[in-house]
């Protein structure tokens, strides 16, 4: 038998790059973002400072470092895996999907219900549909922003890395600019084929985009993408899925 959740409740959402903490105070409550550390220095002093208050603990982790230091804190975590009782039908194999992507589907299900599409941009990006149906039909994984920026210069002598941001121009005078416009406008033509194809082959005609991850204004800037911003939405999914799991565990 699961543990029912009590409150506060810690979130914990462990991915490539960082980890964010936050707080629900109440059944049904939004988190409350507390803090976020780099994930390379998480260590257990950090976790137990951020859980000290913390009656129940909800975590999703893609980093297996992380949860190790997470699990041995927090021996009583629920951590979202693939048999947590996720609430929506899909059709992606539970095996492979990561949590975290399973707590954007989770959050957008029970906000927007179908026709829906999630586009995490961290430190990779992913994307997950909602059909009319509210099936998840499975998704895409893209590099991140940030990863993509940096792919001319990784792999040539003399092109210099340029900031990761939209493009001033598109019709480079110099080579700094040149770049800018490669980068910007190839990560854009990149997003725009990635939901186009997905939306043809789902038969969905209409989508609301949710949009979330560090990244993900300054792909907004980019992309001219008309999308609903939502920082919190996996905090958000991880705690509904803990939540919930818990408490059909629990009956």
């Amino acid at each position: 038998m699961l543990r029912h959740p009590e409150y506060p409740m810690l979130v914990i959402d462990a991915g490539n790059t960082s980890v964010k903490f936050a707080m629900v105070a109440r059944s049904g409550g939004a988190p409350r973002f507390v803090q976020s550390a780099p994930t390379a220095k998480l260590t257990a002093a950090l976790a137990k400072r951020f859980g000290a208050k913390a009656k129940f603990v909800a975590v999703s982790s893609v980093v297996p470092a992380a949860s190790r230091i997470l699990k041995k804190v927090f021996p009583n975590a629920r951590f979202i895996g693939p048999r947590t009782k996720v609430g929506f039908a899909t059709r992606a194999d539970r095996k492979t999907i990561g949590s975290d992507r399973l707590a954007n589907v989770a959050a957008a299900s029970a906000r927007h219900g179908g026709n829906v599409l999630v586009a995490s941009f961290g430190t990779a990006a992913t994307f997950d549909l909602l059909d009319a149906k509210g099936v998840h039909r499975g998704g895409a994984i893209a590099p991140g922003w940030q990863a993509f920026a940096a792919l001319p210069s990784a792999r040539t002598a003399l092109l210099p890395r340029v900031p990761a941001q939209a493009a001033g121009r598109f019709i480079g005078r110099n080579t700094r600019e040149a770049l800018a416009a490669g980068t910007a406008g190839g990560y854009a033509a990149m997003i725009w084929q990635i939901i186009a194809a997905m939306k043809r082959e789902a038969g969905v005609k209409k989508l609301r985009v949710i949009t979330t991850g560090g990244d993900a204004a300054s792909v907004a800037k980019i992309t001219k993408l008309k999308s609903v911003s939502d920082p919190l939405l996996t905090l958000r999914g991880i705690a509904l899925l803990c939540a919930g799991a818990a408490r059909e565990g629990s009956k």
